[in-house]
C-alpha cells in the first residue's frame, strides 16, 4: 500500500527531501531520534523508499555532513571575501562565519563532528572537511606573511584557532553557554576579535626576543 504523501514535502528530489527532513529532525530531537523508517514517515514516503538513495543510517549521515562542510566552506569563503582585505580582519571574519553556520545549522553541525576518524569518512567527505579547514590554514599563512602571527609552522596557530571558534560554536549550540547573562549573539564576535588580536600579540613578543 502506498503511504500518502504529506503536506509540506515535495518529492522532485526525494534525496535532498530525506536530508532536509533528517536535518530537521536531528535539531529537533538529536541523532538517537533518527532512523530511516521514521524518515520515511515523516516525509511521506513507503518505508523502502530511503534505501533507494542511503545504503543504510550511517550513509545518510555521511551525505549529512558532506553537506554541512560544503555549506560551511561557502559560509567562510562569504565572510572572508566581503572582509576588509587585511589578514586580521579576514581571519576574524571567518571565525564569525564558523560560528554562525553552527548555530544556524545545528543539525549539520552535530553530524559534521560526531566521529572524525579517518575509517568513518567516505573520500568525498574528507576532502569536503579539508577544503574548510585550507581555508582556515591559509588565512593563518596569511597572518604570518605579514608579521600578524608568529613564524614557523602554521599548523600549531591553526588549531588554537580552530579550537577557539568551535569551542564556543559547541558551547552555543548545546545550550552550555549562561544566556541569562551572557548574549550568545553579541559575545560571538568578541571572542572571535580576540584570536586575531592574540596572533599579533605573540608575534610583536617574538619580534622583541629577536631584536
Amino acid at each position: 500500500m502506498r503511504v500518502k504523501k504529506k503536506a509540506g514535502y515535495h518529492h522532485g528530489d526525494l534525496r535532498q527531501t530525506l536530508i532536509d527532513v533528517s536535518v530537521d529532525v536531528i535539531d529537533r530531537e538529536g541523532l538517537e531520534a533518527l532512523s530511516l523508517r521514521a524518515l520515511a514517515t515523516r516525509a511521506g514516503v513507503s518505508s523502502g523508499a530511503p534505501y533507494h538513495h542511503f545504503a543504510d543510517r550511517a550513509a545518510l549521515l555521511s551525505a549529512i555532513a558532506l553537506e554541512g562542510f560544503e555549506r560551511l566552506e561557502q559560509a567562510m569563503i562569504d565572510r572572508r571575501d566581503a572582509a576588509p582585505a587585511d589578514p586580521v580582519s579576514r581571519l576574524d571574519a571567518i571565525g564569525q562565519a564558523y560560528v554562525g553556520f553552527a548555530v544556524t545549522n545545528t543539525g549539520h553541525f552535530r553530524v559534521m563532528f560526531r566521529d572524525n576518524s579517518p575509517a568513518a569518512r567516505s573520500p568525498a567527505l574528507s576532502a569536503a572537511s579539508q577544503k574548510a579547514y585550507r581555508l582556515l590554514y591559509g588565512v593563518v599563512e596569511e597572518c604570518q606573511a605579514v608579521a600578524a602571527a608568529p613564524a614557523g609552522d602554521p599548523g600549531p596557530l591553526v588549531y588554537a584557532a580552530w579550537s577557539l571558534v568551535h569551542g564556543l560554536a559547541t558551547l552555543w549550540v548545546d545550550g552550555a553557554l549562561p544566556t541569562a547573562r551572557v548574549d550568545p549573539a553579541a559575545l560571538a564576535p568578541r571572542i572571535t576579535g580576540l584570536l586575531g588580536r592574540m596572533l599579533v600579540a605573540l608575534a610583536r613578543e617574538e619580534g622583541a626576543a629577536q631584536a
